[in-house]
């Protein structure tokens, strides 16, 4: 196999083939008008509807078959047969309807698997599906994989009307608030340094778990004014409510958070609320429970764990590449989010496709930005600064189908940069929270390392994955069970089995040290609670107390640490109040409840894995974020949690150091376990002191490296006694000095200080 690197189409001077060229067939071209042919598209002044599908480019017929949505007896794409009038001449297969339910119409062959027929009476909230005569004259009934509104993931799909929605926001979606972030930094609007998310799971915002009952939470998120944006887990349709990343309609809106119109007064409302909207997207996979693409066209590639994996350089994927391209633009065009986060972007096995998407977007909706979640680490530059050179967008798209059609010559080809603007730092993401968890001096090198080199790409102490993938757990158990060793200190029979029963225990603790009755329970009770948790050694109030004001210390080091390093920064849901509610992983499949019932064993094995049921009626009111409400000893977290944030988010937006400046210089006391920052931006400049460890230093911490010829003052402390620390400060102070430090530091805590001579 010969290996090529290829960038862009003038890096090497290779004359790259006319996208119409690469077959015999007639092809299509990347204007406008044909991202928006596919799928279902009513065209409301005559009324009708027209049709485009990409399919097997050796079938032997293809047609659309339509119904009423008030006509019965529409079930499932497979419920209702075709009669075959002919098949396997010539010609194609000729069939009809077996009744007059619904009416069934020929698509034109156009070459290269593209099949159309226009001016059909149909209109918004008929039904509709492809039906597939293939060349070994086999029948496959499928929904459509450009369907806009599917509203059973094994049915019919439906004529959707785009445009019934009116936007109310229109100054933001035209760009004139000065609110919205776009991602060229030479915009009269801001650019990404100035981006803050706050990730967030629609089904898990309210009980009901719906676009409508989210509203509350975004007016809550919009009132703390400490995050810019929020960013939405994925709502491709699936079965039930869960995560998203089971997505199997990559242009539907999950039906049962209600549906695409409601999805769009929820961003308009968010807009409204001058917040910024992100769309997070699967690229990477199928979800398993009503994929159809197998039976539809040449879309997949192969299996997975996670479901199909799609062809996006194999044989016939030029369109299949457009497809998810089509939904990128989809999202960002007809549903006006601001950015697109896109995950996993290292399974995709396609930079080609990554590239393809930023290209188009680049030409289509230059101000949404992308981001992926990537893990590579470098390996490839996934970003680049972004530039505006429409005259290169066909040749790009051209060079992009020429580089793909060479692999299957035995070329393998990648492009320089694939041009996304920023990428998840899971590097700096496991040095902080590792540091955070197990402070020791070669932590300290990797945070050194990395937060050093996280400029543009997103920072976050923890996302959905590191909560959910494991235990369900947030960080405060996480700590608990690491404080007080509890993996000792619970019954298994495995490593994995006390591993889970260790971190329940740890959130059951955790509950039970906020709740009303803790500080009045006598030792014999909180013995006998303990017990019933699973801990088979006595923790006395003391330790418990002390280990989650720790706990909460360190959740505050995170947010610190992140805020202060510049660039864009992310939190979860409900972290920046210190929120304890679980966040399981849950979903439900088709038929799931009938094969438990007949198989028990399924349900145990899950068990064994989690540690919970990921039944969606089970596990997700367990995650519903502000599910527990600290009282007693603890009543007042929540309270002192916001205002931490609410006073950190002023100094970001005083100081440009923290969102555009640069880290002009780092020190890294190993002794103890204190790392230090240094940021520049114009006249504005910040120290950022962070003490990793437990040692108490009252006006005697001094570093070398203490910048010279300066003097400083103290802006900021998180152990501040109105954020529930204990009050050590260098507040007033205005003499702070390389020669004249002696610093107070907390430990688990971070100062700010600000030059002033």
């Amino acid at each position: 196999m010969r290996i090529q690197n290829i960038g862009s189409y003038n890096s090497n001077g290779a004359k790259a083939t006319n996208r119409n060229t690469l077959s015999s067939q007639p092809s299509f071209g990347r204007v406008w008008a044909e991202h928006v042919s596919w799928g279902a598209n009513y065209i409301k002044d005559k009324g009708k509807t027209n049709f485009k599908l990409f399919s097997f480019p050796d079938a032997k017929a293809v047609f659309v078959e339509v119904a009423d949505k008030a006509t019965a007896g529409i079930g499932n794409i497979k419920d209702r047969l075709v009669k075959v009038i002919a098949a396997g001449a010539a010609a194609g297969a000729t069939l009809k309807t077996i009744d007059d339910t619904s009416k069934l119409y020929p698509m034109k062959d156009k070459g290269d698997g593209i099949y159309e027929a226009k001016g059909i009476k149909a209109r918004p909230n008929d039904n509709y599906r492809f039906v597939i005569v293939t060349k070994d004259d086999k029948i496959n009934m499928v929904k459509d994989p450009y369907a806009k509104k599917q509203e059973n993931i094994h049915g019919w799909s439906t004529i959707y009307d785009q445009n019934a929605y009116k936007w109310e926001n229109t100054d933001w979606i035209e760009g004139k608030d000065p609110r919205r972030i776009v991602r060229n930094p030479d915009e009269p609007l801001r650019g990404l340094g100035k981006l803050i998310i706050d990730e967030v799971n629609i089904p898990t915002l309210s009980l009901d778990g719906t676009f409508e009952s989210a509203k509350t939470r975004i007016d809550e998120i919009a009132a703390r004014k400490n995050a810019t944006a929020v960013e939405f887990m994925p709502v491709e349709n699936t079965f039930s409510k869960q995560w998203g990343y089971d997505g199997v309609d990559k242009f539907a809106v999950n039906e049962k958070l209600g549906g695409p119109d409601k999805l769009k007064e929820l961003i308009d409302y968010t807009h409204g609320k001058g917040l910024n909207v992100i769309m997070d997207m699967v690229p990477n996979h199928m979800g398993p429970d009503g994929n159809y693409l197998g039976q539809t066209g040449p879309y997949v590639k192969c299996g997975s764990e996670f479901g199909d994996k799609l062809n996006y350089e194999g044989e016939n994927s030029k369109y299949v590449r457009d497809w998810m391209t089509n939904a990128a633009l989809w999202w960002a065009n007809e549903f006006k989010v601001d950015g697109i986060r896109f995950d996993l972007t290292s399974f995709v096995d396609s930079d080609w496709l990554l590239r393809q998407i930023a290209v188009e977007l680049n030409e289509h909706n230059p101000k949404v930005f992308l981001i992926a979640e990537d893990h590579r680490h470098k390996q490839h530059n996934v970003t680049s600064y972004y530039h505006n050179d429409k005259a290169t967008h066909l040749d790009e798209l051209n060079f992009i189908d020429m580089s793909v059609d060479n692999i299957s010559k035995g070329w393998w080809t990648i492009p320089w940069s694939i041009g996304f603007d920023s990428e998840w730092d899971s590097e700096y993401k496991e040095a902080l929270t590792d540091l955070v968890l197990t402070p020791g001096a070669n932590l300290l090198d990797k945070l050194d390392n990395y937060l050093k080199s996280s400029h543009y790409r997103v920072k976050y102490g923890y996302s959905h994955d590191e909560i959910g993938n494991e235990d369900g757990t947030r960080f405060i158990p996480k700590y608990i069970v690491r404080h007080l060793d509890l993996y000792n200190k619970v019954y298994g029979n495995s490593d994995s089995e006390k591993g889970q029963r260790a971190a329940h225990a740890a959130q059951k603790l955790a509950e039970l040290t906020v709740s009303e009755n803790f500080e009045n329970m006598n030792n014999q009770e909180l013995n006998e609670a303990e017990n019933k948790i699973g801990i088979n050694t006595f923790i006395s109030h003391y330790d418990l107390a002390n280990v989650f004001k720790t706990a909460v210390a360190k959740q505050k080091l995170i947010l610190g640490t992140v805020m202060t390093t510049p660039g864009p920064k992310m939190f979860f849901q409900g972290d920046d109040e210190a929120d304890l509610s679980y966040f399981k992983f849950f979903r439900e499949f088709a038929g799931e409840k009938a094969d438990r019932k007949e198989h028990p064993e399924i349900v145990q094995d899950i068990i064994n894995k989690k540690g919970y049921d990921t039944l969606e009626e089970i596990a997700r009111p367990d995650s519903v974020v502000g599910r527990i409400k600290p009282s007693g000893i603890f009543k007042d977290l929540k309270t002192q949690m916001l205002d931490f944030d609410k006073d950190l988010k002023a100094i970001l937006d005083n100081h440009p150091a923290l969102s555009e400046g640069e880290i002009i210089s780092t020190y890294k006391d190993n002794n103890h376990n204190v790392h230090i920052h240094q940021l520049k931006a114009g006249e504005d400049e910040l120290l950022v002191i962070k003490n990793f460890g437990h040692g108490f230093h009252q006006n005697s911490y001094e570093y070398f490296g203490f910048p010279q010829n300066s003097t400083w003052t103290e802006v900021f402390s998180s152990d501040d006694k109105k954020y529930g620390g204990m009050g050590y400060s260098n507040a007033g102070r205005t003499d702070i000095t390389n020669i004249n430090q002696h610093l107070s530091l907390a430990p688990n805590s971070f100062i700010i200080l600000k030059k002033i001579g």
